[in-house]
């Protein structure tokens, strides 16, 4: 029972049935669900807390230590009153992550959490594009206007850019799940036990195909192809996807066009402006760099949030919270790389052939990650719960520890943090004296 909680859960979350239905407005739907399968899988959810339970799954140390960090960023600044508000709020995202881990204990029913989500992104695209089109009409829907310069003309060019219902009101974010949408659904559609009927899942590819366009999404159109090239590589090895990516990189730049293919650094481009939004948080990182200057902080110190989640966790959370955060994602795609030393004397195929998939949804989230703030939402935890699950299964299906929390992780975690905070230096440097 609690795992079709947590699919409701879900369908409750992506779709958003009080901003489609008036006489569902304001109505608490989603926080009754995830009282109700907390009610349901907490035994499960405590058992999480073990000793051993946590030492074998390091992504979940990370998670829950991002949240620890968020309230001790404020608590080190003796405001216990934010510390309580992030506290409840984050800490619902991480319960989220929790239930995830919780309640999917099987190959199977991963399958089945991974079917439920195409289902539901569908529902968001279809939903977005209706409204886009003017098909239909939601008042809490509309469509984003971005305003541009153009040079060429002296005037400003409105570009209209799609978005969906509740966490997905944002066109970066509505691409970013529309890529994990588009992994999943190349997942099912190669899955031979189905014979013809696997490709009916490339009807919701093309689907979430023509929404990323309408997104004009550049950093979720960069994920998406980080991600594809992920599976390119598993699939078909280094040189075909060199090859591949030659030939269908220009093609997507010349059929796309437009603001999503415009890659310059301009200084009217938003794309410079966030490179100085990153070298301001800097600045504040260098002020508090242990706790950080508190979690939602960095639009009130900066006007705007950074725009890159890896330097809005360093800066609101300091070294050691940007460091889990950024350690949460290291040990998710650590640990599904590594199952390929695990996963040969799997039962079931299928769960094999879902590694690169996995891999490809961490790898393209987290690229899509660097142009956007996107540190306490659910979508983040939810990718970071499905690599996390996959390791933890494939773990209990061959008894083999692919990933364990020690001193030797400790050191690489901290060596990558130094790595991901050189990268950023640099990037300032570079595309900042650039653009």
């Amino acid at each position: 029972m609690a795992f079709w909680l947590f699919i409701l859960l879900n369908a409750v979350l992506f779709i958003r049935p009080g901003e489609i239905v008036p006489d569902f407005e304001g109505l608490p739907i989603y926080q009754w669900v995830i009282l109700s399968c907390l009610v349901v899988a907490y035994p499960r959810l405590l058992d999480q807390f073990t000793r051993e339970a946590l030492i074998s799954r390091p992504v979940t140390v990370c998670v829950v230590g991002v949240w620890v960090a968020a309230v001790v960023s404020h608590l080190a600044r003796l405001n216990a009153f934010d510390a309580r508000e992030i506290g409840f709020e984050v800490g619902k995202v991480i319960l989220y992550y929790l239930l995830l881990m919780a309640v999917v204990d099987t190959p199977q029913q991963l399958r089945k959490l991974l079917v439920g989500l195409v289902l539901f992104i569908v529902v968001l695209a279809a939903i977005a594009v209706l409204q886009f089109h003017g098909r239909i009409d939601i008042p809490s829907l509309t469509t984003m206007e971005e305003r541009t310069w153009n040079e060429e003309t002296g005037e400003f060019d409105i570009i209209p850019r799609m978005r969906s219902t509740g966490i997905f009101n944002d066109p970066n974010d509505l691409c970013l799940v529309l890529g994990m949408g588009i992994l999943i659904s190349l997942y099912l559609t190669g899955d031979k036990r189905q014979g013809l009927l696997r490709f009916a899942w490339l009807a919701p590819i093309v689907l979430f195909g023509y929404s990323l366009v309408l997104t004009q999404s550049r950093g979720g159109l960069l994920g998406i192809a980080s991600g594809l090239l992920v599976v390119s590589y598993a699939r078909y090895g280094r040189r075909k996807t060199a090859a591949l990516a030659m030939v269908a990189i220009p093609l997507v730049l010349v059929v796309l066009g437009g603001r999503q293919t415009n890659f310059t650094m301009d200084k009217n481009d938003t794309g410079h402006a966030r490179i100085q939004l990153w070298a301001e948080g800097f600045q504040l990182l260098k002020q508090s760099p242990l706790f950080g200057i508190g979690a939602w902080q960095y639009s009130d110190e900066v006007t705007q949030v950074a725009h890159n989640s890896f330097v809005h966790g360093y800066v609101e959370l300091g070294l050691l919270g940007g460091t889990l955060f950024v350690g949460a994602f290291f040990c998710a795609l650590d640990g599904v790389r590594r199952t390929r030393f695990s996963t040969t004397n799997l039962v079931d195929p299928e769960f094999v052939r879902l590694r690169p998939y996995v891999l490809a949804m961490v790898v393209g989230y987290a690229v899509g990650l660097w142009s956007l703030s996107r540190n306490y939402v659910v979508p983040t935890y939810l990718v970071l719960g499905l690599a996390s699950t996959y390791v933890r299964l494939s773990m209990e299906e061959t008894s083999v520890m692919v990933l364990r929390l020690d001193k030797r992780l400790v050191r690489q975690l901290a060596m990558v943090s130094v790595a991901c905070l050189v990268m950023i230096y640099a990037s300032i440097r570079l595309l900042g004296q650039w653009g």
